[in-house]
């Protein structure tokens, strides 16, 4: 059984499993253009994803550089990667935890 777990504020979506994605696409390719083609979606989207997460959060989570000789690209910064390890850390604890109360509720053999 799995569950998702995803963080709100204000009505919206803070930060979930496919931020994460997103963000360790960008670690991985150096680039939030190439990260968003990867998982199917606009750079736009992609882009207004990451500002909604900075919004709600109150951290940046991207440094970017445009353009010029080399191309343009970005690097996560180090909050970033805390927000990675922290919601990694939370969600497998909170799978273990619901994993065990779903047994202990809806086993059969202890109805």
């Amino acid at each position: 059984m799995k569950c998702k777990i995803w963080f709100e504020k204000n009505g919206g979506v803070a930060f979930a499993e496919g931020r994460r994605m997103l963000l360790e696409a960008v670690d991985r390719l150096g680039s939030l253009n190439a990260a968003a083609k990867e998982l199917g979606m606009s750079y736009r989207a992609a882009w207004g994803k990451i500002k909604a997460t900075e919004k709600a959060l109150g951290i940046k989570l991207l440094e970017v550089t445009t353009g010029g000789k080399g191309g343009g690209g970005a690097t996560l910064t180090p909050d970033a990667r805390e927000l990675i390890r922290k919601f990694e850390k939370y969600t497998n604890r909170m799978n273990l935890l619901m994993e065990r109360e779903f047994k202990n509720i809806f086993d059969k053999k202890k109805s």
